[in-house]
């Protein structure tokens, strides 16, 4: 993980971490028998083919909007494929969804995938049920959630990147932060912002 630098990680250097026997994140820890079996899984994913042409656009601009099929599990993959990119840096990296169940079960899922516990690399934040930490990266929430974030961070001071998944929806909450997002950025070069939609939505929404 020292070898990785911020914006210039390569699908290979990361692929290759995920691949070792020895856990990245717990010196002296081994994966586990179910981490490669969820391993195997993701490496089936037609997303994970196209890790090396995301980072490459990832690094290259600094917002992008990223349409897939349903059931791609962009919303598990992607954040993965930017945790690692991030790693060097100082921001965390969140990611929205507009239901709550969802942000739960995606904070769980990734985190099995990545072989950690939901609440120290990977956690989730919504409304009455939050679920933090201070060594969080990764950090799923509902947009009404990131909408008081941004309250009190209108520059998002906290974060290196941006994931608004289920932007195809229009939510109202989505559509400020999208809103607040666009000032973000002319303020803050380093700002990355992801917007992930439903491929047949994708050409109404860039309209």
């Amino acid at each position: 993980m020292d070898k990785l630098q911020r914006n210039k990680t390569t699908a290979a250097q990361a692929i290759a971490i995920e691949d070792g026997k020895d856990h990245p994140f717990r010196p002296g820890e081994t994966h586990s028998t179910k981490y490669f079996d969820l391993l195997k899984q993701r490496r089936a994913l037609p997303v994970s083919a196209k890790r090396q042409e995301f980072l490459d656009a990832y690094h290259q601009h600094q917002v992008i909007v990223l349409s897939s099929e349903p059931g791609s599990e962009r919303a598990i993959q992607i954040p993965q494929f930017i945790f690692f990119d991030e790693w060097e840096g100082n921001g965390k990296i969140a990611c929205t969804h507009t239901r709550r169940i969802e942000v739960a079960s995606a904070a769980e899922r990734t985190a099995a995938e990545m072989d950690v516990h939901v609440g120290v690399e990977v956690g989730f934040a919504m409304r009455f049920d939050k679920l933090r930490h201070d060594q969080i990266e990764l950090l799923y929430m509902t947009d009404r959630t990131l909408l008081e974030v941004a309250g009190k961070q209108p520059n998002f001071n906290d974060f290196a990147c941006i994931i608004i998944d289920e932007a195809h929806e229009r939510a109202l909450a989505t559509d400020m932060l999208l809103g607040l997002l666009k000032v973000a950025i002319s303020q803050r070069t380093d700002l990355k912002v992801v917007v992930m939609l439903a491929t047949s939505d994708a050409q109404r929404f860039l309209d």
